[in-house]
Formats: C-alpha cells, structure tokens, sequence
C-alpha cells in the first residue's frame, strides 16, 4: 500500500473534525507531510500526485512550501527520478510517524463521537451484581475494547449525587424516582424469588403464596439506603395483602447470615441463584412479582451512554429481560 493510499489527503470527518498543524507557529501542515511522504515513497511527482488525486504542480508547491518552513531540502531532483537528501530520509521516518498518530487520533474521535471509545463511568447496586452489570460490561467490552470501563458498586440512594457531581456517567438501579434533570430508561425486569433457611419447612416448595411468611421478619436493607428495592419489596408485600414486619437494622452479608438462621425470609431477585450463599434457599412466588432495574443519568445523551444502553436493549432482546 502507498503512503498515498494509506494516509489519505483529507484528514476532516463528517463533524468537520480537521487536524492541519503538526507544529505549532511552524507553518507546516499535514497535508505537505502527506505530499512528502507520498511523493519519497513513489520518487516521483506525477506519480504522488496521481496517488493523492491533485494537480502535479500542487504536489511541487506543497514541497516547496514545506522544505521553505523548515529551511532544508528534502528531495533531489532529476529530469528521471526524485531521491531524498540525508536530511529527506531522517524527516521521513518522523514524518511516517506524525502521520499514524494523527490518523490514528482521527480514528479514535469519531469512535468517541459513535460512543464506540472514550471512558465510561458506571456506578451499579447490589442487586446488578450477580448478572445484569456482568453481561453488559461483558458485552461492551467485547463489542468496543476501546472503552475503558470504570465501575463501582454503590447504594442506590448516594445515586443522584454520585450523578449530579459527574463522579459517574451512568448508573444501573432498581427504578424508583429522582429528581427533575435526571433520565432513566428501563433495561430489564427479574423475577422476585423468596429466600429462606435451607432448613425452613416452606424451602422444599416449588411455589409459595408470599402472605403465608406474613408473620416472618423481612430481611431489607433500610430506604435510606437502597429506596429503588425497599420500594419493591415493601410493595410485593401489600400487592399479597399484608403490610412486611421488617428488619431494618441488618446490612450487607448479616441479611444472608440471618436468613441462613431462620431469623427471617427476603425477596431477591432471581439471578442470586447463580451464586447462592450456603444454606439459603430460594422459591418462586406463586404470584409472579418483578424487580425493575433502571439505566439513570444525569447529563444529556453522550454517545457513550447511548451505545451503552443500545447493548442493553440488545441483551433485553437475546435474553427475555423485558
């Protein structure tokens, strides 16, 4: 392939993105190393020019220009062939180098405006951890390797500041409300399974009516902390007609542990199967209930966040989320 070929002349994309200085104040332009490069790699006028689809003269007043800015002859030249001077080779060898690195920058800003490069900064809850985070950070990555992926689990509550205060572009959460400015869209609605004892009676059900755990303690995490879930749990509850005796003072693996001791039953979402703590025991709910997890941001639709929530939407597809 031809430096012509390779490097074409036009660096400018559809945005009107244009690199032409390389050094700054110097007068130099990337299209004179084009033509340098395109006229040292064939050794002749015609034939550069032919390559870069310009005028011959063009080609010579563009190496004029160049060895006139940088006060060296780069090129001999003869009624039969064009050589480079000592000078011409050394600069050629930068030039190439000038060249990769601007087409490779070119290449990269509009990957970042198709939201196929750049960084992505994802905050998810608890309840994400076990397949939904998983399968998209999966699926970016293996879609747009040139995506840096910056994750973190958080509380569904410290979600509108972590937001607002740009820590994160993105965050992944059971749906629940948030203030005006903020936009969600929904990716996904899991199956609400009930967890027990392994050694509770009701363990060995296929299905189970939720109203009969009425009189049992419900093992969730406080509002204040996880709203988006608290709200569906409590919600599941009064939809099976009574009103959930919970435990609000448990937090992190001690809800697991209590349960796995009979203290008390919670509703999870169903892909906790896949990774289920010793001695719990999960059950359907005789009447179906789901738990809704929501894409929320704050600022407008950068194309990171869009092509983000495209693969979702695609996975949603492929794995009956919705």
């Amino acid at each position: 392939m031809l430096l012509g070929d390779k490097y074409p002349l036009s660096m400018g994309d559809e945005e009107g993105v244009q690199f032409t200085r390389v050094i700054p104040d110097s007068g130099i332009e990337l299209r004179q190393l084009r033509t340098f490069a395109a006229v040292a790699e064939r050794r002749n006028f015609t034939r550069a020019a032919d390559d870069l689809n310009v005028a011959q003269q063009a080609v010579s007043q563009q190496i004029k220009a160049l060895e006139r800015a940088l006060g060296v002859t780069l090129l001999r030249r003869s009624s039969r062939r064009v050589e480079l001077t000592p000078e011409g080779t050394v600069f050629l060898a930068d030039c190439r180098r000038v060249l990769a690195a601007a087409d490779r920058a070119a290449r990269r800003v509009r990957a970042a405006a198709r939201g196929e490069a750049g960084t992505l900064r994802l905050a998810y809850t608890l309840t994400t951890v076990w397949d939904t985070t998983p399968q998209l950070l999966g699926r970016l990555a293996d879609l747009h390797p040139e995506v840096k992926i910056e994750s973190r689990e958080v509380f569904g509550a410290d979600i509108p500041e972590l937001l607002v205060g740009e820590r994160y572009d993105l965050a992944l959460a059971p749906m629940t409300s948030y203030p005006r400015g903020f936009h969600t869209r929904t990716l996904r609605r899991e199956p609400l399974r009930i967890a027990l004892s392994k050694a509770d009676p009701h363990a060995r059900r296929k299905r189970l009516e939720l109203a009969q755990l009425a009189d049992r303690p419900f093992e969730v995490w406080p509002r204040e902390m996880a709203p988006g879930f608290f709200d569906a749990v409590v919600g599941t509850c009064r939809t099976a007609g009574f009103e959930p005796r919970l435990d609000e003072q448990a937090a992190g693996n001690t809800v697991w542990a209590n349960i796995a001791r009979g203290r008390g039953v919670a509703l999870i979402n169903a892909s906790i199967a896949e990774q289920l703590p010793r001695g719990i025991a999960l059950v359907a709910l005789a009447q179906p209930a789901t738990l809704t997890f929501d894409a929320v941001w704050h600022q407008g639709e950068l194309p990171l966040i869009e092509r983000t929530l495209m693969i979702a939407a695609q996975l949603a597809r492929e794995g009956d989320w919705m």
